[in-house]
């Protein structure tokens, strides 16, 4: 759509991007040491989650073959380790983590209601 940015894109020496590209990976990679930092990993419930989610989104990086018997569309989905790992942390907290959410937004409406009377 804009051929000139594009144009200008392509200029650019592969040093100069990689060196970006260093910076890029590494800003993203401390931002999610920095949220993992806040987990409370003294419930073991926090740290199964964060250790299976991890370590299926390196097996599925480092085992690419493991869907192959899978249909194709989801073989492309389920072939990325970001994807499998995000999916893993998400389907594990619910299942983990869903009565302390639970009894947390519980607590915090009782303390709502307290003010409001």
């Amino acid at each position: 759509m804009l051929p000139k940015i594009g144009a200008l894109a392509t200029v650019i020496p592969d040093p100069v991007l990689g060196g970006a590209m260093v910076v890029m990976f590494g800003i993203v990679g401390i931002q999610g040491i920095r949220m993992l930092a806040q987990v409370d990993f003294r419930n073991n419930n926090n740290l199964l989650v964060a250790a299976v989610s991890i370590g299926l989104g390196l097996g599925v990086t480092v085992r690419t073959n493991i869907f192959q018997f899978l249909p194709n569309s989801l073989q492309i989905m389920l072939g990325n380790g970001v994807v499998v790992g995000s999916l893993a942390a998400v389907g594990l907290n619910l299942l983990f983590n869903r009565h302390a959410a639970e009894k947390t937004v519980d607590e915090e409406s009782v303390g709502l209601n307290e003010e409001n009377n």
